[in-house]
């Protein structure tokens, strides 16, 4: 008897590093696997975060029986209040999760949207139609998760973000035994797998060998303040350094609101190590010597925002740096976002503090399996179907060659992209439709952007904008000269000539319009036409230009 097909569409993630999220659908239902953002790139001017598109999931609102997150990173996890804003559904996730994510959904007031279930390694529940099981697996934040579904087209595993660490900090290794056990009983018919460090070459290095380079350097800084950066949910990375530093006799000093929140958290649910006397508030900074201060702060992507930037930028209203400080930037920067992270490193080293990043010491590791890691989980594993998951095109396509080289059949392994769904059935797997996958822009408050507008926002740090104002009678002309008002374009002060020449242009386009026309819309739509042309040939430039008439009595 044929078994129920199994749908899958992917709503972000697949052509992109972040915004990842993945929909199951069984017998008309539906299982959400991450909601995560994506971080703004240069081309995108006062956007916080990217997020995926939710228009289809609001259409089938009702039919949603749950989100489960695989782990607490904010590409995968940090897009969970705006959902919850237009569908409400309730989260699934390990114990660590399930805490982030408490935190994000009370402080937006929307804990009437939402219930929390924290699953444990090895559980096994169903949410709605959908047999889920929970497996451990390493990446560089605690209590990851991978998720097996078990459906009657067979076993789907979704690896989420990964890697194979056979020395994790916190000792807890990825389920291989059980995969291996699943693969030998009814096998697994698909297998979704990261492909984030898919074309690097070789086994990623251990987490834990971070916490030996902490070991060997912290002691070479005895006198002189610490200041580490990293991203505050990885905790891994937090409990490394509070361990080397609480050695040389430090105390941890949390500092950005992230980093002050997740090491609040972890504490509490038991997953940092952190005994409360070795931690201490940044408000109290001044009242220990530099040799026992340790900060650990945010904003080592070079988020503008961030403490780290504040710091860099003399701007932070708690502390300043000092030519005898230590910054540590315990990271490597997102692909397209090294300009920012240079910058920052660029104004700590003038202000004298020295510098230590991973271009010449060994202070960050990547969580993301490389590729042999990826060669090792798909032999394990010998599924049917190959789908990669997470990464840019070129990441997916480079993840799809390790099967292939590995012996996977190539027409069964498929890249897919965002927007594109899949079925499972009884001839195999194939893309059988798609639905529109946009970014969705967030600022600030302003949620959903058109992309109309983010090209406004484009053309405006390309090349200003000018406008004409001109006040005039229909029948006399001209009262006044035009008012013409720029900001971008060109130095006012310095380019008077050209304003002056711009304004003998405008008059001669008013008096022809006013010859021809005698409304405001026509003699609007002829000044915006004569500028756009002059400043076009004097320039080179096409900034947004815009013009008003004002009728007089």
């Amino acid at each position: 008897m044929p078994g129920t097909d199994v749908g899958i569409t992917f709503l972000g993630g697949l052509g992109e590093v972040g915004r990842n999220s993945t929909c199951v659908e069984v017998d008309g239902k539906l299982l959400l696997i991450d909601f995560g953002v994506m971080f703004p790139d240069a081309t995108m001017p006062g956007i916080d975060v990217v997020l995926p598109d939710n228009t289809w999931l609001k259409e089938r609102s009702e039919d949603i029986v749950g989100l489960i997150v695989t782990h607490g990173h904010e590409d995968h996890l940090g897009g969970v209040t705006h959902l919850l804003r237009d569908v409400a559904i309730p989260l699934y996730g390990s114990e660590l999760t399930m805490g982030l994510a408490r935190h994000k959904v009370k402080e937006a007031n929307l804990e009437n949207r939402t219930s929390f279930h924290v699953v444990a390694d090895g559980d096994r529940l169903n949410v709605g139609p959908f047999d889920v099981e929970v497996l451990p697996i390493t990446h560089s934040i605690p209590q990851s998760l991978c998720i097996v579904l078990h459906t009657e087209q067979g076993v789907i595993v979704h690896t989420g973000d990964f890697k194979l660490d056979s020395a994790p900090v916190d000792g807890r290794l990825t389920a291989l035994e059980r995969l291996e056990e699943i693969r030998q009983g009814p096998g697994i018919r698909l297998l979704m797998a990261d492909s984030t460090n898919a074309d690097k070459p070789g086994w990623s290095p251990s987490e834990s060998t971070i916490g030996e380079t902490f070991k060997r350097l912290f002691p070479q800084w005895k006198g002189r303040r610490l200041i580490v950066s990293c991203f505050a949910s990885h905790l891994h990375r937090v409990q490394q350094i509070c361990d080397a530093a609480i050695r040389e006799g430090r105390t941890i000093f949390p500092l950005g609101r992230s980093m002050v929140n997740n090491v609040r958290i972890a504490q509490e649910l038991g997953v940092l190590d952190l005994p409360d006397r070795s931690v201490d508030s940044i408000d109290r900074l001044n009242d220990y010597d530099p040799e026992g201060v340790c900060v650990i702060c945010t904003g080592s992507q070079g988020e503008p925002n961030a403490a780290l930037s504040l710091l860099a930028r003399g701007s932070h209203p708690d502390f300043s740096l000092s030519n005898d400080d230590v910054v540590l930037l315990s990271s490597h920067p997102i692909p397209g976002n090294e300009r920012p992270v240079y910058r920052i490193i660029n104004r700590l080293t003038r202000i004298g503090c020295e510098v230590v990043h991973d271009g010449y010491e060994h202070v960050h590791t990547t969580g993301h399996a490389q590729r042999e890691e990826l060669h090792q989980l798909y032999e394990l594993v010998l599924p049917e179907w190959y789908v990669p998951i997470e990464g840019e095109h070129r990441m997916l396509r480079r993840n799809a060659d390790v099967a292939i080289e590995a012996g996977h059949a190539q027409d069964r392994s498929i890249v897919a992209s965002d927007g594109d769904q899949l079925t499972l059935d009884d001839q195999g797997l194939r893309i059988s439709g798609q639905i529109p996958a946009p970014y969705r822009y967030v600022d600030g408050l302003l949620d959903d952007l058109s992309s109309e507008l983010l090209e406004d926002r484009r053309k405006l740090g390309e090349s200003g904008f000018v406008h004409v104002t001109v006040v005039l009678n229909l029948e006399d002309g001209l009262v006044a000269h035009p008012e013409i008002t720029t900001l971008g374009w060109i130095d006012t002060e310095r380019s008077v000539q050209v304003l002056a020449e711009l304004e003998v242009e405008v008059v001669a386009a008013v008096a022809s319009a006013l010859d021809q026309h005698k409304d405001v819309e026509s003699i609007e739509r002829a000044i915006r036409r004569t500028t756009g042309r002059f400043v076009g040939n004097r320039t080179r430039r096409r900034p947004p230009i815009s013009a008003t008439v004002i009728l007089a009595d």
